[in-house]
């Protein structure tokens, strides 16, 4: 049966280490699964025991890679996935780290929903088919999307929302030609979602004095 040979520290990574065993096979294991195996060298494991530490770490190295994202900013489920799509392990390990995460109140589409809409006004008006649609990049399933946008915008006017913006972007074009400054009034405009119905509302109100 394999013995182990050594236990070599991942680099930057702590409490993280690499056990090799004497036939060239190793695996990730952190000092939580060396106490609780009493993993050491010389140590010989039975084939179920490398199977089982070694399904172990790896579960637990996947965890430990989405707290780390976690730690550094809010995720959708899926944007999770994207990020840790890239190592071998994620597609056996994943859904028992997605549930755990789930559990722990870590991952949570709906209200990562509801926070991304306030983000998203914070630097000013926007439109509900933009917000959407960026919900939906998120990875943010249609259902989710559409009823955060409910709860949270449902008595939002949007093309009074578009007017507010278009007055402040007026003012630093209304010195252009016309048509040039209602071209950089609907492509601001344009740009933050907001339909032509709206734009063309927000046109007619800036510049009726100019054409009367």
């Amino acid at each position: 049966m394999p013995r182990i040979l050594t236990l070599e520290k991942i680099p930057r990574k702590k409490g993280w280490f690499t056990l090799i065993l004497d036939n060239a096979y190793s695996f990730v294991v952190n000092d939580e699964l060396i106490i609780k195996h009493a993993l050491r060298p010389e140590r010989v494991l039975t084939k179920p025991e490398i199977e089982q530490i070694k399904s172990e770490g790896e579960y637990l190295f996947l965890r430990a890679k989405a707290f780390d994202i976690l730690s550094r900013r809010r995720v959708s489920e899926k944007e999770l996935e994207r990020k840790l799509k890239f190592t071998k392990i994620y597609g056996k390990h994943f859904p028992r780290v997605i549930a755990n995460l789930k559990d722990l109140g870590l991952i949570d589409d709906s209200g990562y929903a509801t926070s991304f809409i306030h983000t998203a006004l914070m630097g000013g008006p926007k439109s509900k088919a933009l917000i959407r649609r960026k919900l939906l990049q998120k990875g943010i399933s249609e259902e989710i999307a559409q009823k955060a946008i409910e709860q949270e915008l449902g008595d939002y006017d949007e093309k009074e929302a578009a007017l507010s913006i278009a007055k402040k972007k007026y003012k630093s074009v209304k010195q252009l030609p016309t048509l040039k400054a209602k071209q950089r009034v609907a492509d601001f405009l344009r740009s933050r979602g907001f339909s032509w119905s709206n734009i063309n509302y927000c046109l007619a109100k800036l510049f009726k004095a100019d054409e009367d």
